[in-house]
């Protein structure tokens, strides 16, 4: 069975997407090897996983705010690619109910998604630990700017609104996260080694008599067995020829 015709077939499609979705954004998959996205004198000796962890950051601010100035921050000045824009016309047609992405670069919600969950939060935003302040992209980009520690009005450091390696997910956004999957009659995961938990962990929550379960990835996922369709190619070579053959039936 084609990916067309699993989605015309559908009724409530949930979008579930990983690091692969924004490579051709230009930005490296986390976990890839070789890409120098994190190779530097400066933070030799410490893996990203260390220095992107809450314990990490309670005892070395300098070091965490230097690497995501340098590593993480300007990866939000990236622009949407295929697979962000395709998405965007699987709402549009109402096939698609909603994007869960493990993703922080907000790229779902530039490319114009309405319904995007950040289950490991959104870089574009952050706040201060102390009076909980909120602050946006270009106010944040200024204090790192200014300073090696970011600190609010108040005093406070203030930190990016992503989940750090050592921290929690948000009870809100998994819970609901967790009610659109059992919702869902088709689950499309895009770009997902889907070996991080919990996160990856959400697709058990699908029905597994009622939902499909498609999976676009460059390399094997421990989910490949359950999957009604699994495809190996480059996910925006996939959804956009995706979008050009279902687009002649929505206009």
């Amino acid at each position: 069975m084609t990916l067309e015709k699993l989605i015309e077939e559908s009724k409530y499609v949930t979008a579930f997407t990983g690091a692969g979705i924004s490579t051709e954004s230009g930005i490296p998959d986390f976990r890839s090897t070789g890409t120098g996205l994190y190779e530097s004198g400066k933070f030799s000796g410490y893996s990203p996983q260390q220095i992107l962890s809450r314990r990490f950051f309670s005892i070395n601010k300098e070091i965490f705010f230097l690497f995501y100035k340098e590593r993480l921050h300007n990866l939000l000045n990236k622009k949407p690619n295929r697979s962000h824009c395709a998405l965007v016309k699987l709402e549009e047609i109402g096939k698609l109910k909603a994007i869960i992405t493990q993703n922080i670069d907000n790229l779902h919600q530039t490319a114009g998604s309405k319904n995007v969950l950040d289950l490991h939060g959104n870089g574009s935003k952050s706040h201060c630990i102390s009076c909980q302040e909120k602050y946006n992209y270009e106010q944040f980009s200024e204090m790192l700017e200014k300073s090696s520690v970011p600190r609010c009005v108040c005093g406070g450091i203030v930190r990016p609104s992503t989940v750090l390696f050592d921290e929690s997910l948000n009870d809100d956004i998994y819970d609901l996260s967790v009610e659109f999957i059992k919702e869902s009659d088709l689950i499309i995961s895009i770009g997902s080694s889907l070996s991080v938990m919990p996160a990856a962990g959400l697709l058990d929550y699908r029905n597994k008599e009622t939902c499909k379960l498609v999976i676009i990835n460059n390399t094997p996922t421990m989910f490949d067995k359950d999957a009604t369709l699994v495809i190996n190619e480059n996910c925006g070579d996939v959804l956009e020829n995706l979008i050009a053959a279902l687009w002649k039936y929505h206009t």
